[in-house]
């Protein structure tokens, strides 16, 4: 009787182990990877920026559309990798961006020579980093499908020199 109990026992352990370890990553633990770009699964950018430009002063509409296509071109490659205090994500073979996993914002200079805060922190059990200009807001919403193998990133851009949002979602197969 009691090598029964004993033996539950150590089921029980058993399976409590996998919760346990899931619990130790935190949310979201399967975005940690890298990710390759899917177009033929992706939103067309630059239907979405048309749409979100619609409504400009028609004399205003190509720079805007210029501009929004200059700095919406779709990632090629995402990395992603966190702790409990940091976040590294990484575009395309640049340098990662790493922030405190909390949403306190770092100073980051784009390679256009635009400085802006970035931030990033979990909400609902996405990721979101949040790049925040003078003249605009972006916001990635990182979030990993169901079969652990696909990453969509909903992308929104909010500005004062827009009508609407400007919002789309690219979508990525994992690598690695």
């Amino acid at each position: 009787m009691k090598v029964g109990r004993i033996l539950a026992a150590l089921f029980a352990c058993l399976l409590a182990l996998p919760g346990a370890a899931a619990a130790q990553a935190g949310e979201g633990a399967t975005l940690k990877g890298t990710f390759v770009y899917d177009a033929s699964a992706s939103d067309n950018v630059n239907q979405a920026i048309d749409e979100a430009i619609a409504r400009m002063n028609f004399a205003l509409r190509p720079i805007a559309r210029g501009r929004l296509r200059k700095t919406n071109q779709p990632y090629r490659r995402v990395s992603i990798d966190y702790t409990a205090a940091q976040v590294h994500i990484g575009t395309d073979g640049r340098p990662a961006i790493v922030t405190p996993a909390n949403g306190t914002p770092v100073d980051w200079t784009r390679e256009d020579g635009e400085k802006l805060k970035v931030s990033t922190e979990w909400e609902n059990g996405k990721l979101e980093q949040t790049f925040q200009a003078e003249d605009g807001r972006r916001v990635n919403t990182y979030s990993i499908g169901q079969d652990g193998r696909t990453l969509s990133m909903l992308v929104t851009i909010t500005s004062p020199r827009l009508s609407r949002p400007l919002t789309y979602t690219l979508r990525y197969r994992r690598a690695s």
